[in-house]
């Protein structure tokens, strides 16, 4: 019963990293449309923060010592600020599709930092294959002409911050799992969004945002953006994401991104107007693929200890 109800959770928390993170892309293009970079983070995290720190409170946690409370910040500065702030600033540039590309990367990311268990990557074939093949899909769609098109002097300072995102959230995504906290799971959450919350709100602060002019229609649209960027992209997704990490390896957690791009692609479409061609169904295809024979081989592993 036990070992059903955590199989339950770990596909609930994938689920919500697979369709969460994957549609927030679009959920940032639209909030983009009124609320400044900064701002948005600023006050998406602060919110969401705010929500998890009652919920601890509530719950008799009392707040870590000094110590451990700069480690937690620490983590969430390469996870949330440098990391998933990234994604905010880069949307101002790439269309949701190339950004959810650029993160498809972050499987292999955490496969190439995670030195502890290299030995047990590569003795794992069907893994190493998932990996593998998710990848030739990422660089197929980095081959699409929108891809081509794209590329000008703002675009490649956008890809540069975006890869550079990428590699702080592997980063502090190895952190986050190697890190032993007397904390739980939704106060160290809380903490390290209030932290970043509150940071980006300086800088909102210190660039002197505005908001961007809109109609009554796009503002009111912008602000349903950001409501579901703070309920499922922060209280659900990122929730889901650290506490996944404590229970899989980190490669594994990973393949989210390999779903991002369908569901941010294909949203993008429907919703955004944004081109999908068939190169990018053919690598979204080997995508899915690539995910198939990782969650294959965590299914007949799940218990094992790595």
């Amino acid at each position: 019963m036990n070992l059903q109800r955590s199989n339950f959770k770990t596909v609930f928390a994938l689920t919500a990293l697979y369709i969460g993170w994957g549609s927030t892309y679009m959920a940032i293009a639209v909030a983009l449309e009124y609320f400044p970079p900064f701002l948005l983070s600023g006050i998406r995290f602060i919110i969401a923060g705010l929500v998890f720190l009652f919920w601890s409170l509530l719950q008799g946690q009392t707040l870590p010592k000094i110590k451990e409370l700069l480690q937690i910040c620490f983590i969430g500065l390469f996870l949330l600020f440098l990391g998933s702030g990234s994604v905010v600033w880069v949307e101002q540039y790439l269309s949701t599709g190339l950004t959810s590309i650029v993160w498809a990367s972050l499987p292999i990311w955490l496969v190439a930092m995670d030195k502890k268990r290299w030995s047990y990557y590569r003795s794992n074939k069907k893994l190493m294959m998932g990996l593998l093949v998710g990848f030739l899909g990422v660089i197929l769609l980095f081959g699409d002409d929108e891809f081509i098109h794209s590329i000008d002097p703002k675009s490649l300072v956008a890809y540069s911050v975006a890869f550079f995102g990428v590699i702080c959230f592997a980063f502090g995504s190895l952190k986050s799992q190697q890190g032993s906290f007397q904390s739980n799971i939704i106060l160290i959450v809380a903490i390290q969004m209030l932290c970043v919350g509150l940071l980006s709100m300086v800088i909102s602060f210190l660039l002197d945002e505005k908001f961007v002019p809109h109609t009554t229609q796009s503002g009111l649209e912008a602000l349903y953006g950001l409501i579901y960027l703070i309920v499922v992209g922060s209280l659900i997704a990122y929730f889901s994401y650290v506490w996944l990490l404590k229970v899989l390896p980190p490669s594994i957690v990973g393949t989210y991104t390999y779903i991002n791009p369908a569901i941010a692609i294909l949203l993008g479409w429907w919703f955004l107007r944004e081109t999908v061609s068939i190169q990018k169904v053919l690598a979204l295809l080997l995508i899915f693929i690539g995910v198939a024979f990782i969650n294959y081989y965590k299914s007949k592993n799940i218990n094992e200890n790595v």
